[in-house]
């Protein structure tokens, strides 16, 4: 599997509840989210990319993988965290408005001095929350298939390469992907789609 590590922070980071809501730009996560936030579980969120849109503050992470074309949205976030601040700002390698820097720490199949990532920003949301210590992981608006983004229904997209795929399939065989639910789409076949009652337990409270 591949590991991530952070590199440098600029900020502490913090987690406030051991489930954390993973929210991603797949057309499925207007109904995903508001599927989750009907069961009223108490949790973190690490939004990704535009999906910080569909959100109420607080919001404790923001991610982002592409970072070049998305340094002016992580300077300009309009969300904030439950102190007021802006949300930790998290991508791979160092970038300007970005607070946490991301390392791969193992496990990579490719070579990263050609290509930098593989699998999405949704696999690189879940290994960071894995690493910064969430105990579980509810993806929205991940369906990871070429239906379009929530914010342009009618334009398909994005075309996944067979390496996304493939890191996918090789994170979804170890066994923190029994930590990681997905509430539609290819990984929800992938990783299950959870039920309520998943939640409910010692650890992440009602």
């Amino acid at each position: 599997m591949i590991k991530m590590k952070i590199h440098k922070t600029s900020r502490q980071v913090l987690i406030f509840h051991p489930l954390v809501l993973i929210t991603a730009d797949g057309w499925s996560s207007p109904n995903d989210i508001k599927e989750f936030q009907a069961w009223k579980i108490p949790h973190d969120t690490y939004a990704i990319a535009r999906s910080i849109q569909l959100l109420d503050d607080p919001v404790e992470h923001w991610g982002d993988v592409d970072s070049d074309p998305a340094v002016w949205v992580a300077g300009n976030l309009k969300a904030k965290d439950r102190d007021g601040n802006t949300p930790l700002r998290h991508t791979l390698g160092p970038q300007k408005n970005f607070d946490v820097d991301w390392d791969i720490a193992e496990g990579v199949f490719w070579e990263p001095s050609e290509v930098l990532w593989h699998g999405s920003s949704v696999l690189f949301a879940v290994l960071c929350c894995i690493a910064m210590g969430y105990e579980k992981l509810v993806l929205a608006g991940a369906p990871l298939d070429g239906k379009g983004h929530w914010y342009y229904t009618d334009v398909p997209g994005p075309k996944w390469t067979c390496e996304t795929y493939q890191a996918w399939f090789e994170f979804a065989a170890c066994s923190e992907a029994q930590m990681v639910k997905s509430m539609s789409g290819y990984t929800a076949q992938l990783l299950g789609k959870p039920p309520k009652d998943w939640f409910l337990n010692a650890e992440c409270g009602e």
